[in-house]
């Protein structure tokens, strides 16, 4: 039996809810390995301070979600199961007792017949042993490089080939150009809340990171403005479509602003585009307002397919080279078949049929949500991600427990803060963990029952 004393957060109320979250957290980061037995009932109670119903309530709750199994006359186990498949695996698949909400991502068309059709080309090429038996050059083949700027060129810049660089995926493009415009130390900004992997990004390379404030249309530019002045920032790294997690787009006003203090103070600009192919009336990117400041990134994952795991980045002019020599440090060039097949799916239109198709989907599945969740979901651009504000008495940590013990994940504005500041009472609402539009909403009305009937109330424990 091992002596787990689970940290608990003391404002999570109610007490078997913090339990169930600090073991959903332990085993998830490996504290508590598959196969462990857990404290008896009464022993964990006794080292928590809590009554022992509290515990067995908590044990029976994680039990039915599938993190515990118990067997009689031995105790209380961590299930043996795949966790890392489960993080990957569509909800329709290892636990369908849960919704998961908290995964930015957007589903395919499972009828699509556009993968096959597309491997089927390829294999019939007379170069196909080219793509895997030869080195290319570590910005990518020529007609993957044409390729993709005329795939960019459908929402965000129009550039010339010899500017794209092909990636293993938007977040490897974005750690490229952050190792090739930075050194460790440098202060790089960015959104008060952002994009996780920005985040991870920064650790990985040992770079400072600032949160700029937001409003109703993204980043502030007086908040850029002074923090260019007081400080030295090496770059700012920013999403102005739909930007993750809050699904804000900046105006033209806003990004003209932004450009213009981006030139002013000579701060790169990292702009993140992987959104932008939602955009129906597509604004024009930092890129085109800046264009010898902005590194610009996006990739294939949310428009095309996540583990393809291609995308662009086109520096400005004079840093091709940089990047490609970045690409050549990091993983010496990107997979050329992989970028085959994307380059198959724009040139036979495929690709932005698979775009319609998304786009489409995406609205049905927005305007559903805000049917739904219409007295707390404030008004924006159809995206697949909400950030949804918790009203008082929540607290947004035992609202995410809450909503787990329903069966719907949802991440907390914590994941997604930048700096010490406190957090907003928020959580990210991903509309694509389901394929089932009856089901996401029947995720949906759950998460509007919790806020309409407010958290539990607390009880003493003695």
């Amino acid at each position: 039996m091992t002596m787990w004393d689970p940290l608990i957060s003391p404002d999570l109320e109610p007490k078997y809810l913090a339990l169930v979250n600090a073991l959903d957290r332990d085993i998830r980061t490996g504290v508590l390995p598959p196969g462990t037995r857990l404290p008896t009932q009464r022993e964990l109670a006794r080292r928590l301070g809590v009554a022992v119903g509290t515990v067995s309530r908590a044990y029976d709750m994680a039990e039915r979600q599938g993190l515990l199994s118990g067997e009689v006359g031995r105790g209380t186990f961590v299930r043996r199961r795949e966790w890392a498949a489960q993080e990957g695996a569509n909800d329709e698949g290892d636990d369908p007792a849960l919704l998961d909400l908290s995964k930015s991502r957007l589903v395919r068309d499972p009828s699509d017949p556009t993968l096959r059709r597309a491997l089927e080309a390829i294999s019939r090429r007379p170069d196909l042993d080219r793509l895997v038996d030869f080195y290319q050059p570590a910005a990518g083949m020529a007609r993957h490089r044409t390729a993709g700027a005329g795939w960019i060129g459908r929402t965000g810049p129009a550039v010339e080939p010899e500017r794209v660089v092909i990636t293993s995926g938007a977040q490897h493009g974005a750690a490229i150009v952050l190792a090739t415009i930075a050194r460790p130390g440098d202060l790089i900004l960015t959104e008060e809340v952002t994009y996780a992997g920005i985040k991870a990004l920064a650790g990985l390379l040992h770079l400072q990171l600032r949160g700029l404030e937001l409003d109703e249309h993204g980043l502030r530019p007086d908040a850029f403005e002074h923090a260019c002045r007081s400080s030295a920032p090496r770059a700012l790294f920013c999403m102005p479509n739909l930007q993750n997690p809050t699904g804000r787009t900046m105006p033209l006003v806003r990004r003209r602003e932004i450009a213009a203090i981006a030139e002013s103070h000579d701060v790169t600009v990292v702009e993140d585009d992987v959104n932008g192919f939602l955009s129906s009336d597509p604004k024009p990117s930092l890129a085109q307002l800046a264009p010898a400041h902005t590194y610009y990134v996006t990739g294939t994952s949310k428009s095309l397919a996540p583990g393809l795991r291609i995308g662009y980045v086109v520096p400005p002019a004079q840093h091709v080279d940089r990047v490609a020599a970045a690409i050549r440090a990091s993983t010496w060039l990107t997979s050329p078949l992989l970028a085959e097949l994307v380059t198959e799916w724009i040139a036979s239109g495929e690709a932005d049929e698979m775009v319609e198709w998304k786009r489409s989907e995406t609205t049905v599945r927005y305007q559903l949500a805000r049917e739904v969740l219409a007295p707390w979901l404030p008004s924006g651009p159809v995206s697949f991600h909400l950030w949804l504000p918790i009203p008082e008495p929540w607290r947004t940590e035992a609202f995410v427990a809450q909503a787990r013990a329903r069966g719907v994940l949802v991440t907390p504005s914590q994941e997604f803060m930048v700096g010490r500041e406190s957090a907003p009472h928020a959580v990210r609402v991903c509309l694509g963990g389901t394929l089932s539009r009856p089901r996401l909403e029947e995720g949906l009305r759950r998460l509007a029952m919790l806020l309409a009937q407010g958290p539990e109330p607390v009880l003493a424990v003695y």
